[in-house]
């Protein structure tokens, strides 16, 4: 049961047209899945998808479908404009960097940050709306804060 059920929620998630858990939910019973919100967000939290923007808006992906560019300038780019549009906090707290977002925004911020390929950055846990960036030491993890509290400010000016 389970197996075809995530079989067909894999099936829902390449598609790339699910924007929230209410439209998993009826797809699925329309599979003829007996299911619950509450375990799709588990669901979708095993098979590490996350919302990512598409067409002005934003959809769940699986890691795998979410394109990886070599252009790290680019990347960088996303990622001071990710950070300036959902980041409401960013915190150190010894050597990692706290960044907060709205709530079910941590995923897509962890995920841009990843993408970016930040070498400052050892690896990043998401939350519903926070994220814990790892880094080797609180001197680096000040840096971070300090660089991304000044681009996410600046791109509200």
């Amino acid at each position: 049961m389970k197996s075809a059920r995530r079989r067909d929620l894999i099936r829902l998630l390449h598609e790339g047209s699910v924007a929230s858990q209410h439209q998993i939910v009826s797809a699925l019973r329309g599979a003829g899945h007996d299911v619950t919100q509450a375990t799709i967000s588990r669901d979708l939290q095993e098979l590490g998808a996350t919302k990512v923007r598409s067409n002005g808006g934003f959809v769940y992906k699986l890691p795998d479908d979410i394109p990886h560019s070599r252009g790290g300038d680019l990347m960088a780019r996303n990622l001071d404009k990710t950070l300036a549009e959902f980041a409401v906090g960013i915190h150190q707290a010894a050597s990692l960097a706290v960044v907060t977002t709205p709530p079910g925004h941590a995923s897509a911020v962890a995920r841009a940050i990843d993408l970016a390929g930040v070498d400052e950055v050892l690896g990043t846990i998401a939350g519903d709306d926070t994220i814990f960036v790892a880094t080797s030491g609180a001197d680096v993890a000040a840096t971070l804060v300090e660089r991304w509290t000044h681009t996410s400010s600046m791109e509200d000016a």
